[in-house]
């Protein structure tokens, strides 16, 4: 039931164009204290648009409090993400873990099951790039 509610909010509220423009800015200079962060489905990841067209690919900034761990779960065009700051820790399918730091970057494949923490005494924030529309599923 869990994931499935997960499932629905984050297909709700993270893959559509409307919240891509709802949060789109037309500044060329955003500085990072200046974001307009939304509130992300699971408590304690918030979500801004950095640039680009969510149903053609764009790249997102996320932030997640310390603590904060996402399921496992995939996306369906690939990503690359940097990290900007904190000690974010991706997780892949057979549980290895990588830990980044600020300047830190990889390519995440669609299809291939992962998950997140932040394990940071502050919030991790990074960004991700995405090479199609943003989308994600929760794995069974």
């Amino acid at each position: 039931m869990m994931k499935t509610l997960i499932t629905a909010a984050i297909a709700t509220l993270i893959s559509t164009s409307a919240f891509a423009e709802a949060h789109s800015h037309g500044n060329s200079h955003i500085a990072l204290q200046n974001v307009e962060w939304v509130d992300g489905p699971i408590p304690g990841v918030q979500l801004a648009l950095a640039w680009g067209d969510d149903e053609a690919g764009a790249a997102w900034l996320f932030k997640m409090d310390p603590g904060v761990a996402l399921p496992m779960h995939t996306h369906t065009h690939d990503y690359w993400g940097l990290s900007i700051q904190g000690a974010w820790v991706h997780i892949e399918a057979d549980g290895t873990e990588v830990m980044t730091g600020p300047g830190d970057y990889s390519l995440i494949k669609g299809g291939e099951v992962h998950a997140d923490r932040c394990d940071s005494h502050i919030p991790c924030i990074g960004l991700l790039d995405f090479t199609g529309p943003r989308d994600v599923a929760v794995a069974q």
